[in-house]
């Protein structure tokens, strides 16, 4: 008879390393934001879609 693993022997994230993960996506829109913050109004932006880049107002 084959024996299966159970989801124990599966390694799950721990709830910290989901906590860490999230706290570093916060910090990079947090990063992201002070950049376009920075920006002058005159400046061009373009958002990239796929292989386009789209202008955009900030």
């Amino acid at each position: 008879m084959t024996s299966y693993p159970t989801n124990s022997a599966r390694p799950i994230a721990s709830e910290e390393d989901l906590k860490k993960d999230l706290l570093k996506q916060i910090r990079s829109h947090e990063v992201a934001i002070a950049e376009l913050n920075s920006l002058s109004s005159s400046r061009a932006v373009y958002q990239r879609n796929g292989n386009i880049f789209f202008r955009k107002n900030i």
